[in-house]
């Protein structure tokens, strides 16, 4: 061992590609939209039982244009449908979208003229939460899909 040191335990090799992929997937700043019980559950899921801050998503924003991950949890109505839309046109590329619980994803046991059926219909997707309100492993589930998927682009 000693003082010598070949250049291959000192210098580490990748693509540029490869190493902003790694800082997406293990930085994420998420905007929460919750509007019911799900919330609730996201609040947990960012508490020091589960710590969500160990997969790199502990700071929240609550500005569209500081977050590249937004969690819509709970019911969405038709009045709040806009203003979900502007949020989503508000944060810069690359964005991401995880449907948290039955209402967001397919209305849930809402099935009035006044609920969304489906957050999908409106803006993309790319996880969906299942549960009524999903548990905060299944949160972290979620996010750890986002994590994969944002490594696999």
């Amino acid at each position: 061992m000693g003082l010598v040191q070949t250049l291959k335990d000192v210098v580490l090799t990748t693509t540029f590609d490869r190493m902003l992929k790694w800082a997406r997937k293990n930085s994420l700043w998420p905007m929460p939209f919750g509007t019911a019980c799900c919330a609730i559950e996201f609040m947990a899921t960012l508490a020091s039982r589960y710590d969500m801050a160990r997969f790199g998503a502990e700071v929240l924003r609550f500005s569209p244009r500081q977050s590249d991950l937004l969690i819509v949890g709970g019911r969405v109505c038709v009045k709040q449908m806009p203003v979900l839309l502007k949020i989503y046109e508000q944060m810069p590329e690359p964005k991401w979208v995880i449907s948290m619980g039955a209402c967001a994803s397919c209305g849930g046991v809402f099935d009035t003229y006044t609920m969304i059926q489906g957050i999908d219909q409106f803006i993309p997707v790319d996880v969906y939460i299942p549960g009524c309100p999903p548990t905060p492993e299944a949160v972290l589930d979620g996010l750890m899909k986002i994590q994969e998927k944002i490594a696999r682009s």
